[in-house]
Formats: C-alpha cells, structure tokens, sequence
C-alpha cells in the first residue's frame, strides 16, 4: 500500500472516531435532557393539575369540576356537592381578591403542581399544591399555599379526583 493511501485510511479513521464520540456525546445528552414524564396515566393526571388551574384563572367551576368523579368521597365527609360548592367559593375568593389586587397594580397569578405521585393498576395519589401570588411588576408580595393529599381513580379511560383533603 502506498503511502498516500495509508495517510487518507488514518485521517478517515481519526475523522471516523472524533465523529462517533462526537455522535455518542450529543446521543447521551439527548437522552439525559429527555427525563420528562413518559407514562400516559402520570402524563393524564399531571393535566388534571392544569386543568384546575385554568380553571381556577379562567373562574370556570364546570371546567374545575370536570377533573372530580361523581363518586367523590373523603374522611372529612366531603362529596361531589361539597366540591363543588368549596370551588365556587375559591373562585369568588379570588375574584374578590383580583378585583381588590387590581386597583393598586397587583396581579394574582396561580400554580399547579403535582409531586408524590404514584400510580398502582387503576388507582392513583399524589399531593396537589396550588399557589396563589400577589405581584407587583415582577416581584411576589404575597403568596399563599394549599396542599392536598390527593386520591384519583381511572373511570374508563380518563382519570377523576375521587378524594382530596388539605394537607
């Protein structure tokens, strides 16, 4: 073989490897950064959150009570009719809170989150946190916390709130 010939086969083989690591690197990085939620029941239930929360911002009660089962039961005694009618008192809370908010330039904002979750078979809990904040151009003045302990039940094919109690 000449020599011409051996010194292409190397730089091609070092190209080949600097590119393979290269390949390797970005492929292991891809895969680190895709952590995200994968199962579709956590993917669902994870939207329950959400949907409370535009619910919430929105001052939609339907919207709210779309994410409870009709069979909703919990140990303080609460069912589907008292649901309902502690969300209509937080969105009246908070529309009193935003019309007050306003007029001196505070916006409200709200957050939903979910940790703990865990889902066996059909049945599903987790805690469900909503924040309420106060702010004034960037800055949080107030922000206020409620915690849930929340259970979920798979109804067919979608997934309901079937107890929730404050934390």
């Amino acid at each position: 073989m000449n020599e011409k010939k051996l010194m292409t086969i190397i730089m091609l083989t070092k190209r080949g490897a600097n590119l393979g690591i290269l390949l390797l690197v970005l492929f292991l990085l891809v895969g680190c950064a895709g952590g995200g939620i994968t199962d579709p029941d956590e993917i669902e239930i994870h939207a329950i959150a959400d949907s409370i929360k535009t619910a919430m911002e929105n001052k939609d009660v339907n919207m709210f009570m779309s994410n409870i089962s009709l069979d909703y039961s919990d140990s303080a005694g609460g069912t589907y009719n008292s649901i309902n009618a502690m969300a209509q008192g937080m969105i009246s809370e908070i529309e009193a809170a935003e019309e007050m908010a306003g007029s001196y330039g505070v916006n409200l904002t709200i957050n939903s989150s979910i940790s703990n979750l865990t889902v066996i078979g059909s049945t599903a809990n987790s805690d469900l946190k909503l924040t309420i904040s106060a702010k004034v151009l960037f800055v949080t003045v107030y922000s206020y916390d409620i915690t849930f302990e929340v259970i979920y039940q798979k109804e067919g094919t979608s997934w309901k709130i079937i107890s929730m109690v404050e934390m």
